[in-house]
């Protein structure tokens, strides 16, 4: 497959000519990641599939993990081949690491649509929904909501009223993977040249519409137990070629979303509490009977959800405790490299030699 059916194009061209002057030595050419496996790379370059690791170099200079390539990432390697480079990404999902480290981690790079996979069971989430919609908006990709196992029986529609305001402009799949029911409503979201992650939780069929989409069986699925789940079989992130081109990427199940960014993030997925906070009368309101609360005055009339407004705010703090945390980190390692390059200046130094 040519890597243009992968979305390579002139303006990765172009980006790849500009890496070019730094390795004269090497015949680089370009590939994208498939998949990471402990620090080694499955990409797919012109020539076919191939693994590939770091160079120590690009290793070193990495400040985090969000320098380091990911699935999705177009990357230079040379000869061996080592992955000497990272393309500029376009887009990428990034969420903190599911554990109490204050590290980024980015779950695909270089999207274009990302489907929101959830079921028409009690996983159906609003609160966690959100969290997605903001994530994506983030990223620079666009989110797509797609509602799977509609063959159980749930009212659809009520499930989406329960979105309020979450659903404003956002497109809506009703599917059944299992029954191959609304398939038409993902491949409108489909196209040459662009790249559509899945993501939601364990066990909602993330790996089933793949395979639908993909028209093959090439991705293990678990079957629905008693409780309209299924289990959770993807254990690691792949990008995988589409038929008609363009690319899919599969993610195991998240257990836990934790936002990275800022809490101006939340501006395009909650547009309408944002708009409301421009409206207040005070710059200072704290939304707690202030004279003139655009907030109060909405979850009077019912304009707005209390538990959306409380997820916005908590949001907000989560936010901005991942901020603090990200400074306090950043500061501690500017310190251990000032003290590092310190001690190596003395040791360099007459007196310091006259020490040891």
């Amino acid at each position: 497959m040519p890597l243009s059916a992968l979305g390579w194009g002139d303006s990765l061209q172009q980006q790849f000519e500009l890496i070019r002057p730094s390795h004269p030595e090497s015949a680089l050419q370009p590939a994208r990641v498939v998949a990471e496996h402990r620090g080694a790379y499955e990409l797919i370059a012109a020539s076919g599939h191939c693994w590939a690791e770091l160079t120590g170099r690009l290793r070193h200079h990495a400040q985090d993990r969000l320098q380091l390539p990911a699935v999705g990432d177009w990357v230079a390697i040379d000869q061996s081949p080592r992955i000497v480079a990272v393309l500029p990404r376009k887009s990428a999902f990034v969420r903190k690491v599911a554990s109490a480290r204050t590290e980024p981690q980015v779950v695909a790079a270089n999207i274009d649509r990302v489907f929101i996979v959830t079921s028409a069971n009690s996983d159906f989430n609003p609160r966690r929904i959100e969290r997605y919609v903001s994530a994506i908006w983030d990223s620079g990709a666009s989110p797509v909501l797609v509602i799977n196992k509609t063959d159980l029986g749930a009212d659809v529609d009520q499930l989406l009223l329960s979105l309020g305001n979450a659903a404003l402009g956002l497109p809506v799949a009703r599917v059944s993977a299992l029954e191959r029911q609304g398939g038409d409503q993902l491949l409108c979201q489909l196209g040459p040249q662009l790249t559509v992650a899945l993501v939601g939780s364990s066990g909602v069929g993330k790996s089933t519409i793949a395979n639908w989409l993909l028209g093959s069986d090439s991705l293990e699925t678990g079957a629905i137990d008693g409780v309209d789940r299924g289990r959770h079989t993807t254990t690691h992130r792949e990008l995988i070629p589409l038929p008609d081109g363009g690319a899919l990427i599969d993610t195991p199940g998240m257990r836990e979303l934790a936002l990275w960014g800022n809490a101006e993030d939340l501006a395009g997925s909650f547009a309408d509490i944002e708009a409301l906070l421009q409206s207040c009368r005070f710059i200072d309101c704290q939304h707690q009977g202030q004279p003139g609360c655009a907030i109060d005055a909405a979850l009077e009339s019912g304009e707005l959800d209390p538990a959306r407004l409380d997820s916005f705010f908590k949001l907000q703090r989560e936010l901005r405790y991942h901020e603090q945390r990200k400074q306090h980190v950043e500061a501690r390692q500017k310190q251990r490299k000032q003290i590092a390059r310190a001690m190596k200046q003395r040791r360099k130094s007459p007196l310091g030699s006259k020490l040891r």
